[in-house]
């Protein structure tokens, strides 16, 4: 507006420099011509519904092969545009979220990522949560 310049790092908010750094990826990978996988990690906190959704879509059309590292947050209201374009999906979990975040106790106290084959909607012993501080005994 009145030609003044725009300061992505002053001038936008956190969502739209995430929405911004994705949108340069994409593009960098489309003109290099390389075809590979492009693993985002959490990109989509802190945004509205449809700015996360047309993330999530943009992200996956403009992908030879998209990987999102998601928290269940982030997951809320593209679970339609999930479900349409993932081909995988699985749960990953950190065993020191026990007795806090993780109901079960995942049998391990030793540093490490743990997996299961649950997708967003489902649950298994391994990675059912609490869904809040509250809910924890």
């Amino acid at each position: 507006r009145e030609d003044s310049v725009l300061d992505p790092s002053m001038d936008l908010n956190g969502a739209s420099r995430r929405a911004l750094t994705i949108s340069f990826v994409l593009a960098l990978t489309k003109i290099s011509g390389v075809e590979a996988p492009n693993v985002i990690d959490t990109p989509l906190g802190m945004m509205s519904g449809f700015v996360k959704s047309e993330v999530v879509k943009t992200a996956s059309e403009n992908s030879a092969q998209l990987i999102l590292l998601l928290t269940h947050d982030e997951i809320k209201g593209c679970e339609e545009i999930l479900d349409a374009r993932s081909a995988e999906g699985l749960t990953l979990t950190n065993p020191a979220h026990y007795p806090k975040i993780l109901k079960n106790d995942p049998g391990t106290k030793e540093v490490k990522v743990l997996s299961c084959d649950c997708r967003y909607l489902e649950t298994c012993a391994l990675c059912d949560r609490y869904e809040n501080s509250t809910d924890a005994a």
